[in-house]
């Protein structure tokens, strides 16, 4: 064991030896840096026994360094209070948060965590100076707990005061003359991909101090490495036997790398490789999709390349270009929509499930709540989508939220960043995650014999439609040899199943996950399919490590189909066939096409993948007619060119005979021109309420009101 009063000579050897250019540049850099961080190998490189005596005393050694550096910088001439910071603590230091025993306290950890909760910054008294009331002495107290302000007990006569104990005068806190440092609570959670089943995760109250205090936001994703103290309940004003257990954090190590918490060893890139080869692999990878659902081939397709995403970019003049993809499933009631949900943020690295039906704004973005550790303070929380930052959200009944829930979805799709203006507090959180919603009709079953388009048959409104780069309508039809087959595959993969129970019992052996050599899993019709493991590995490697570019021949094939598409135009002068947002989801199509393959470059065939999908679902959802405006309005092309003709008939015949124009003259234009009258009644009904159109002299005269 290293001795009490050998560490600051121990820590000076080694900032000299291995640290002093850094301690000279902090002294350059402050105070926008005001500490050193000193990663643990370098430690056990110095003196192994030294490093482990930190790990079990970390408070001696830390104020130990601390006292160290400080005595570097004067020697220099610069007179600062700096700190230590020791990072990459080992593995076997590293338990996760409802790992934590007794047998943690006082010893120096790292927890992989997401920040869920923050305070706000604080100052607090660190040493307080208290003067007597009777005779003006000061004394210097330390403060080392942050829940309590600890008084002298009296005067004392060796440091020149009158003796007078606390009963007998009083001893005022002098503020100014006081050590303040910064404060701040974080609550941190368990990350939601180490978990299993339905384990709620558990939470950490840690406290920063100092340079690390203020420097996250909820949703980010930290080591917190530090030392763990106890604090006693109290009941009824009484301290108690039971602790409480705190975290004063050390240092904090950010998750810069994304999905680095995925562990991807040497023999799992090299499977990840030779995979990556096979011609086939686009097929195995859109098997690997909830296998369990008969059929739905290009909705596979799709959320396969949701999962490895386009690149997000950044321009020099600061505008950033999102790389995720967003997708929503509109289907009838029974098509599997809520099981691909599901199984998608399963499969995907930092997945979120929820349910618009149990999901607020605030549960989706953040919340500005109470906390009883600040004092009542407000601090922010945050919600799914922040938690799923990098990875993917899966909303389930997106079409049920409230319309005031709904629209907070708006900047946290495009603009991937949620801003928040809650009880004082005025902060931005990042939410770089796909969004894959389901929805359902508002009639209970879509119908295509309507002049309402499918979009307006679900409660959703246009601005929002717009911000999802693929939109798959899903309906539920009769037709003989696609239902024997759909019940064909669904039996068969009932019966290949295990008993739960006997799982349970240990009778049999779990089959889930389990992979032949090379990783793929045999399913029961004999086809090949990635285990959820594997796969999340591939999607893990292949969003860190590739950052395809178009090539030119890419580039001019998606051009050429949006602009073809364009000029094509529809049935209306006021119709839009396609927008620069398509230009853009074809883009990161194509790119995600080219990750699966893990290749730098996306390549005509990737463009040629992503016009293909695109033109399926915009076929399935509106025919060879693809109208923008239809969407926006709510309204088909056939009806907006009746609608049209209609007014303009109305207000030429107006101006002719300055008269209002009578219902009987409208509908004998309309049969002149072949206009169906079935539902013409309704259709003026609509220009006068929406006051295009009102009536002179009652029922059955119409005149513009714009004359």
């Amino acid at each position: 064991m290293i001795q009490e009063f050998d560490m600051p000579a121990r820590w000076r050897s080694f900032l000299e030896e291995y640290k002093s250019e850094d301690v000279h540049a902090l002294a350059m850099m402050w105070p926008k840096s005001q500490s050193i961080e000193v990663p643990f190998h370098l430690l056990e490189t110095f003196d192994d026994k030294f490093a482990v005596d930190i790990l079990a005393r970390p408070e001696k050694h830390l104020d130990a360094a601390n006292t160290a550096v400080r005595l570097l910088l004067q020697e220099s001439g610069n007179d600062l209070m700096a700190f230590v910071r020791v990072v990459g603590l080992p593995s076997d230091h590293s338990p996760k948060i409802r790992e934590l025993r007794s047998d943690h306290i006082g010893r120096l950890i790292g927890l992989d965590s997401i920040v869920t909760k923050i305070s706000g910054v604080r100052p607090r008294i660190h040493e307080a100076v208290f003067r007597c009331g009777t005779c003006g002495e000061k004394q210097y107290i330390p403060q080392p707990n942050e829940q309590q302000l600890i008084e002298p007990i009296e005067c004392s006569r060796t440091k020149g005061g009158c003796g007078d104990r606390k009963k007998d005068t009083r001893f005022f806190l002098e503020e100014k003359k006081s050590k303040m440092i910064n404060n701040q609570f974080i609550e941190i959670q368990e990350p939601p991909e180490k978990l299993r089943g339905g384990i709620q995760p558990q939470r950490l109250l840690a406290v920063a101090e100092h340079d690390v205090a203020g420097v996250i936001n909820p949703g980010d994703r930290v080591k917190v490495n530090g030392e763990l103290f106890v604090r006693s309940q109290r009941k009824a004003g009484r301290d108690t036997p039971i602790f409480d257990i705190f975290l004063r954090v050390v240092s904090l190590e950010r998750q810069n790398i994304p999905l680095e918490e995925v562990n991807i060893d040497p023999d799992d890139e090299k499977k990840i490789r030779e995979l990556s080869k096979r011609d086939d692999i686009y097929d195995i990878l859109c098997r690997s999709i909830a296998p369990s659902i008969f059929g739905l081939p290009s909705v596979k397709e799709s959320l396969m390349l949701q999962l490895f995403g386009g690149v997000a970019r950044k321009n020099a003049d600061g505008k950033r270009n999102r790389g995720d993809i967003h997708i929503l499933l509109m289907g009838d009631p029974g098509v599997a929509k809520s099981e691909l949900l599901n199984y998608m943020s399963i499969l995907s690295p930092r997945g979120r499930f929820t349910s618009g039906l149990s999901a607020s704004a605030a549960g989706l973005t953040a919340a500005a709540v109470q906390d009883s550790t600040a004092d009542g303070r407000w601090t922010l929380e945050a919600g799914a989508l922040a938690l799923a930052d990098q990875g993917l959200a899966a909303i389930d009944e997106f079409d049920k939220m409230s319309e005031n829930d709904r629209s907070s979805m708006h900047e946290a799709m495009e603009q991937q960043r949620i801003s928040v203006s809650k009880a004082g507090i005025n902060a931005t959180l990042s939410t770089r995650c796909a969004v894959l919603a389901a929805a359902n009709p508002k009639s209970g079953r879509f119908d295509s014999l309507s002049d309402t388009p499918f979009t307006s048959q679900v409660n959703l409104n246009p601005p929002l439609l717009s911000r999802f780069d693929v939109i798959w309508l899903i309906t539920d039809t009769a037709v003989e040899e696609l239902d024997r087959r759909i019940a064909t595959h669904i039996i068969a993969n009932r019966l290949a199943g295990i008993s739960e129970q006997r799982i349970e019992e240990g009778l049999d052996a779990d089959p889930t996950g389990s992979t032949e050599e090379g990783g793929l899993a045999k399913m029961h019709d004999g086809s090949e399919a990635l285990g959820h493991e594997l796969f999340r590995k591939y999607v893990a490697y292949a969003k860190r490590n590739i950052n395809p570019v178009m090539e030119e021949a890419a580039r001019q094939q998606v051009t050429d189909y949006y602009v073809s598409t364009r000029l094509k135009g529809g049935e209306s002068r006021d119709s839009v066939s396609i927008t620069a947002r398509a230009l853009e989801a074809l883009i990161r199509l194509a790119e995600a096409s080219a990750r699966v393959r893990l290749s730098e470059v996306a390549t005509i065939e990737d463009a040629k993948r992503a016009i293909r999908l695109t033109t399926n679902w915009r076929h399935g959802l509106m025919g060879d007619t693809f109208d923008e405006t239809t969407m926006q309005s709510g309204v088909k092309t056939s009806k907006r060119n009746k609608t049209l003709e209609v007014l303009g008939f109305i207000t030429e015949e107006y101006r002719r005979t300055n008269n209002a124009v009578e219902l009987q003259a409208v509908l004998n234009f309309c049969e002149t021109n072949d206009f169906p009258t079935h539902d013409l009644e309704d259709l003026l009904e609509d220009l006068v309420n929406k006051g295009t159109l009102f009536q002179p002299h009652g029922y059955g005269t119409y005149q513009p009101s714009n004359a």
